[in-house]
């Protein structure tokens, strides 16, 4: 194993060259654009720089340095006092991981610290800095989940350099809406292939995420408010709803640059988007866009839900565990938002978008059940009418998303003020 990842590592000084350049080229336009302006550059610049030293370690010592750039990223990003408590919570739970009691024992002691946290966020005069919330939650509330799932069934305890590269992921200081990395993907994934080749696919994604966000710019600039008194007639109705949907090129876009950022590192991650704007059936649309997320209710809903059921009927195992999933996503996104803003979203547009999503999807697993083994790809109209059918009805269900209230939404559909 160590001989393999020795010869992945490799070092070639004229490749590295080749890298730097692109790196150097890749930071003067993020400057130049002000791509998610002066701290991203910080942490851009951060990373780049760590690339440069990280590529000329011992395999043995690659680990190490990169959480010791992420610490330091976390006191570059944050205050002093924020990074500290973030850091040191963090360091807390791995002890508690690395106690000498049964795994639901030491589940219910994190457990019981993040209830801790959690009401302390609700008292008022709790001398903790507000960031300290949003940004332990966006490193631990998902995270976790996955971390104990994976103890659960280890073979071997794991030590501190792994669970620190795990959660202390350098980008994530920044970016708080973060994908839902899978911590066995991760691992599988460090130097499994050559560094080069995983470094210019990072920068390569990282190109990509760069042109969504300025992309996601021109969006915001044609959106404008997109309130019902400036959509006035059916092209202007269109035009917003599209423009609404094209708004979570934001998203894809961060998401291609984190990713990319930790290819840098040698952590060999799959794509999070994949042409999500081309699904062929809502089936298809849930496959591509958030791909981590889906991973994740995979994972930790869909299959143990499945393989309960599945003595019982194969359609009636997948519907439920689809039905579970969706359901399960609505709840996770509300927690999520409550973690990142203090407060829930449990609106009504947002639980009609998830329960709507989801019985469209769950349609579509029936039919596909029903349907037997996959037919032949359709011929390319077809395809295109299937494609276009998707992006029609994602559009319209997501400006519902979108809405504050149902109210909102059904005034801008008929152009006007309801009641």
């Amino acid at each position: 194993m160590t001989e393999r990842l020795a010869a992945n590592a490799k070092p070639d000084p004229g490749r590295f060259a080749l890298l730097l350049g692109q790196l150097a080229l890749l930071l003067v336009a993020f400057r130049a654009y002000h791509i998610e302006g002066p701290v991203f550059f910080v942490v851009a610049a951060t990373a780049f720089g760590g690339f440069a030293v990280h590529y000329w370690l011992p395999v043995a010592w690659k680990e190490r340095f990169f959480v010791a750039v992420s610490a330091l990223g976390a006191f570059l990003v944050l205050e002093p006092l924020v990074a500290a408590l973030v850091l040191g919570t963090g360091v807390l739970i791995w002890i508690v991981t690395r106690l000498p009691l049964s795994w639901g024992a030491r589940l219910g002691i994190v457990l019981a610290l993040g209830a801790v946290i959690i009401g302390a966020r609700g008292v008022p005069g709790v001398p903790v800095p507000g960031a300290f919330w949003p940004t332990f939650g966006a490193l631990f509330m998902f995270r976790t989940v996955i971390y104990f799932y994976e103890l659960r069934h280890a073979a071997r305890p794991f030590g501190f350099t792994e669970y620190a590269a795990y959660f202390f992921l350098l980008p994530n200081f920044y970016f708080l809406f973060f994908p839902v990395v899978d911590y066995q993907t991760m691992r599988a994934g460090f130097l499994r292939r050559n560094v080069h080749d995983m470094a210019q696919q990072g920068i390569l994604w990282m190109v990509r995420g760069a042109i969504q966000l300025l992309a996601y710019r021109v969006v915001v600039y044609l959106r404008g408010r997109g309130t019902p008194v400036e959509v006035t007639t059916l092209p202007l109705l269109i035009q917003t709803m599209v423009l609404t949907y094209l708004l979570y090129l934001k998203v894809s876009g961060t998401f291609h640059i984190i990713v990319g950022i930790l290819h840098l590192f040698g952590y060999d991650l799959p794509e999070t988007h994949r042409k999500w704007l081309l699904a062929r059936s809502l089936t298809d649309f849930w496959r591509r866009i958030n791909i981590y997320w889906k991973d994740f209710m995979v994972k930790m809903v869909y299959l143990p839900t499945y393989f309960r059921l599945r003595r019982q009927g194969e359609v009636r195992a997948q519907l439920v565990g689809t039905v579970l999933v969706f359901f399960v996503t609505w709840l996770t996104h509300a927690w999520r938002y409550w973690w990142l803003s203090g407060e829930w979203l449990l609106t009504l547009p947002d639980t009609l978008f998830w329960g709507i999503l989801g019985a469209l999807v769950c349609v579509n697993v029936w039919r596909e059940l029903k349907a037997g083994p996959r037919k032949p790809a359709p011929a390319v109209p077809v395809r295109a009418v299937q494609t276009l059918g998707t992006f029609s009805l994602i559009v319209f269900l997501w400006t519902l998303w979108s809405s504050p209230s149902l109210k909102a939404w059904l005034e801008l559909l008929t152009y006007g003020e309801i009641g």
